[in-house]
């Protein structure tokens, strides 16, 4: 039996590795095709110290149970004598966030008011969306749930900034949020109960996997892009017995034999992404490849679901400006280390509510980046409505250089010494116009099941599969789905855990009353 995997992100590095440790599945017997150079998928790094560091912003909790269980089996790339997972913990319970400074308004003023500044109509409004079958949420926007007033409240710009989600997106999915992130509710203000990883995501999770499963001899294809599956003719099964693909501009198919199995990831959060420079906003891509393969099956069988929701027509809601600012002086950092009252990386993000971008920044744990030289600091920030005019630069933020959007945060921040800090800096902003398409409203028939009715070796990995109960936007999210594609085409191994649910645990549910009865 052999094991056909499309693409290299962490989904289809865990799939790997649990077809080797859960189901006996030799490492030879592996392909992996993706279709960039570099595996990695969402969790990039590009550029280096000198033309600027280009990297992701991710959100973590410990409740990632598929994803550190099978991290607990990786040894690091720091210290191989211990695991991935335990050099994460052992990070972030000694460098916990102490966010002090959250959001700010206009005039520097701190936001912070008693309850988060949500009221009892505000806890009614929420458990009512709690108690909501998600049936009846198909196409329901977050809006339709709430008062205004709610999306002006401490508790809405914490949610929003760092969870993704805007007033007019998908009910279901901030219902999914809310359950499941129930635990970090009380705490959201100080982020002492978000993670983040010790070294960039690429170096922290990728290098150590593609590292595990390079030895056992897994076959890593970079630069083959899969444009097609050939499936049997059969209309009541779903059966790939051929893959089609380009390397290196030359058209190739690989035959999938009849004991064989494929995992497909379908689209990526980063499709057409585009990097800009200091001097260069990015350029615009419509190259559209990642959801190339998904658009094609959803063709030729409706199970696979409507990957047009979310790669149709772009879509205001679904775009994200990040930039990361690479720098040689401490003007930035100690300045807003001063303003957030906090030790630099340990911070936690700052929001400038008002602006017009709605920008937040953070500075990372230094090193950032594993070899990046001394004396030189990496931090990072992104806009939550790029689509929008900036106040000082008057252009749409995806429109926009490094240099000006550098320029837009340091008069937005109002801070001394601004020449020397444009002088010493690289701004490198990236463009990404699907990253937050997730949060877009969707029907229950939009995202297929890991397995589709009537595949009989095809499993789907990835953010755009249906998990009842779990949410996309989370290496636990693509860990998962991989863990159950496995588990169920190959039916060995144990399957995966439950999705942790707020809701039924006494002391996730006691802290979130809590909020509104003391804090």
């Amino acid at each position: 039996m052999k094991a056909h995997i499309v693409g290299g992100g962490f989904g289809g590095l865990a799939a790997a590795a649990y077809l080797i440790r859960n189901a006996g599945v030799s490492g030879k017997d592996i392909i992996i095709y993706e279709a960039e150079r570099q595996m990695g998928g969402g969790f990039f790094l590009g550029g280096t110290a000198e033309t600027g560091y280009n990297l992701p912003g991710s959100v973590f909790d410990d409740k990632f149970v598929c994803a550190f269980d099978l991290l607990q089996g990786i040894p690091s790339t720091l210290n191989p004598d211990i695991s991935v997972k335990d050099e994460f913990f052992t990070f972030n319970n000694r460098e916990m966030f102490q966010d002090r400074v959250h959001i700010i308004d206009r005039n520097g003023a701190v936001l912070r008011r008693p309850h988060f500044g949500l009221n009892m109509r505000d806890a009614f409004d929420l458990v009512k969306l709690a108690l909501t079958p998600e049936s009846h949420l198909d196409g329901r926007l977050i809006k339709e749930f709430f008062r205004e007033q709610f999306f002006d409240s401490e508790f809405w710009w914490l949610w929003s900034t760092i969870m993704g989600s805007l007033p007019e997106h998908s009910a279901a999915e901030f219902r999914r949020y809310m359950n499941r992130a129930l635990a970090l509710f009380p705490d959201l203000s100080d982020m002492k109960h978000i993670l983040r990883t010790p070294v960039c995501q690429y170096q922290t999770f990728i290098e150590p996997l593609v590292a595990w499963l390079r030895p056992r001899g897994v076959n890593f294809l970079a630069g083959a892009f899969v444009r097609d599956f050939g499936l049997d003719p059969a209309p009541d099964r779903i059966t790939v017995n051929r893959i089609d693909f380009e390397q290196d501009g030359a058209a190739q198919s690989a035959v999938v034999g009849p004991e064989d199995i494929v995992l497909a990831t379908l689209g990526s959060q980063v499709e057409n992404m585009a990097v800009g420079s200091m001097k260069e906003a990015p350029i615009p891509q419509t190259a559209g490849r990642s959801s190339a393969l998904w658009r094609r099956l959803a063709e030729k069988r409706p199970v696979f679901g409507n990957p047009e929701l979310y790669f149709g027509p772009q879509k205001p809601t679904s775009r994200w400006v990040s930039f990361t600012v690479t720098t040689t002086e401490t003007s930035f950092v100690d300045q807003l280390s001063k303003l957030t009252l906090s030790k630099p990386g340990l911070g936690g993000l700052l929001t400038l509510k008002d602006s017009g971008w709605v920008l937040s920044v953070t500075i990372f744990h230094q090193p950032e980046v594993i070899g990046q030289p001394p004396g030189t600091h990496v931090w990072w920030g992104y806009g939550l409505y790029p689509e929008r005019d900036g106040d000082f630069v008057k252009k749409r933020m995806d429109a926009c250089s490094g240099e000006e959007i550098l320029s837009e945060v340091l008069q937005q921040l109002r801070f001394d010494h601004k020449d020397e800090i444009m002088a010493s800096s690289i701004c490198i902003p990236c463009d990404m116009p699907f990253v937050n398409n997730i949060w877009l409203p969707r029907g229950r028939a939009d995202r297929p099941a890991v397995v589709p009715e009537g595949a009989t070796n095809l499993g789907l990995i990835g953010q755009y599969i249906e998990v009842p109960k779990d949410i996309a936007f989370t290496i636990e999210y693509s860990a998962r789905t991989a863990w159950e594609a496995v588990h169920q085409l190959l039916k060995r191994g144990p399957p995966p855990p439950k999705v942790f649910q707020g809701q039924f645990d006494p002391k996730a549910l006691w802290g979130a009353i809590r909020v509104f009865l003391f804090q």
